[in-house]
């Protein structure tokens, strides 16, 4: 180690068989400790010492194999991975590759990912590549990597229950021909008749919709607003938002009198309309979509605007008042999209005393989706209570949740602080 170190005029060729091991090693320390203190991402670092490992293996096949054939192919495949070795070694922008070498690098993210126990989809479909390989960071790729697997769990789910369900009829259709080769009624109830008839999806469809009904012809609305189709910056964010409205629709038949829910200011040629189009359309729900504006089809003074950056704290549910929810996956909730919306349209707008009733955790935003402000907003109107309007918000956000007795104590410390002119705190 001290002639390597001192001596600076040696020569390989002067080297015995154990010195130049040594100096191998030495040598491919130092590249590798340089490698690893230039790569400030984790991704790529791994992926770099993958393929360092696959090439030395390489390199080795090579030297030991006496094949022309073999020694070519370890060749070429240097020669191809060269652009990797410069992308991974100079920190390139991933925008400056070719569409392959994108594809390659993420496919190598995927598998990599998947390696360390990311949640990564097995098949990327193929409508979602064009938009990962517009994606020049790895951060943003990861996001939509976890958006994909748990759409991919979803479809795997919602397929092991269709099986389920068609092995089910499967084996009622056998047991109704074997009740009617014995003489006996067909019946789902074994042994016994009823005069109770089985309720399918079909029929929980139409009770869901009788309960809107009365709702709207009655004139008790919700309005969501679907004009922030363009603030939407990447293509999953507007299927969440569909997600979303299925959902609401999906969970009407939990109250007595639901609202029934507008959806303004939807354009016919967007995105959403497309995206509805493709899973069901609009008229198998029971919802109203209308490219007008909510200006133009209700009357101004009842418009209230939700609105998480509102100055004015809502304090009880208005049963005149048409709500508004805007219609963005804001997933960061620093774009105050939805209170300057309603500043130019001249509206009143509110937000919800959340910070009253909850208190949210560090890490976990504020911003709720559709479904669970309309449920918030439907609690409300049938208990005015906001602690059991307030149990929509996933738990997952919540650090604790004050109880009503609490917060009349608080709220009347606060009063008593007002007439007294005294700040009391407690």
């Amino acid at each position: 180690m001290q002639k390597f170190s001192d001596d600076k005029s040696w020569n390989l060729d002067s080297l015995n068989f154990q010195e130049k091991v040594i100096f191998s090693k030495m040598l491919l320390s130092r590249i590798c400790t340089s490698i690893v203190s230039r790569c400030h991402n984790g991704l790529l670092c791994n992926s770099y010492c993958r393929f360092l490992t696959n090439i030395s293996s390489e390199k080795k096949i090579d030297h030991e194999s006496n094949n022309s054939n073999v020694t070519l192919t370890a060749h070429s495949s240097d020669e191809d991975n060269e652009w990797l070795w410069a992308y991974l070694r100079d920190h390139r922008n991933f925008s400056e590759l070719t569409i392959e070498q994108r594809r390659r690098v993420v496919e190598i993210e995927v598998q990599t990912l998947r390696e360390s126990g990311e949640r990564v989809p097995d098949v990327i479909p193929n409508e979602r590549w064009e938009e990962l390989l517009n994606m020049p960071l790895v951060e943003s790729r990861k996001t939509l990597y976890g958006y994909l697997f748990l759409r991919e769990m979803y479809r795997k789910r919602r397929a092991a229950i269709v099986t389920q369900n068609n092995l089910r009829r499967t084996e009622a259709a056998k047991r109704r021909e074997e009740l009617l080769s014995q003489g006996k009624l067909p019946t789902n109830y074994p042994g016994y008749s009823t005069i109770f008839r089985h309720i399918g999806r079909q029929n929980e469809k139409y009770v869901r919709e009788q309960l809107l009904l009365p709702s709207a012809r009655l004139g008790d609305m919700i309005v969501i607003d679907c004009g922030f189709e363009q603030e939407h910056a990447r293509k999953y964010h507007l299927l969440n938002l569909v997600d979303q409205v299925q959902y609401l629709f999906a969970e009407v038949n939990r109250y007595h009198s639901p609202s029934f829910v507008y959806l303004c200011n939807l354009s016919p040629e967007g995105q959403l309309q497309s995206e509805f189009d493709r899973r069901a359309p609009l008229e198998n729900l029971c919802l109203q979509p209308t490219e007008s504006s909510y200006l133009d089809v209700f009357p101004q003074e009842k418009l209230i605007y939700l609105s998480p950056d509102s100055d004015v704290e809502m304090t009880t549910y208005d049963h005149d008042a048409v709500y508004i929810i805007g219609g963005i996956v804001d997933v960061t909730g620093k774009k105050p999209l939805t209170i300057g919306k309603a500043k130019r349209d001249n509206i009143r707008h509110q937000r919800f005393p959340i910070d009253r009733y909850v208190k949210f955790g560090g890490g976990s935003g504020k911003t709720l989706t559709i479904d669970q402000v309309y449920n918030i907003l439907m609690t409300l109107k049938h208990t005015g209570s906001w602690i059991e309007a307030f149990k929509f918000i996933p738990d997952r956000k919540v650090v604790e949740r004050y109880s009503e007795k609490k917060q009349d104590k608080q709220v009347e410390l606060e009063k008593f602080g007002r007439w007294t002119s005294l700040n009391v705190k407690h």
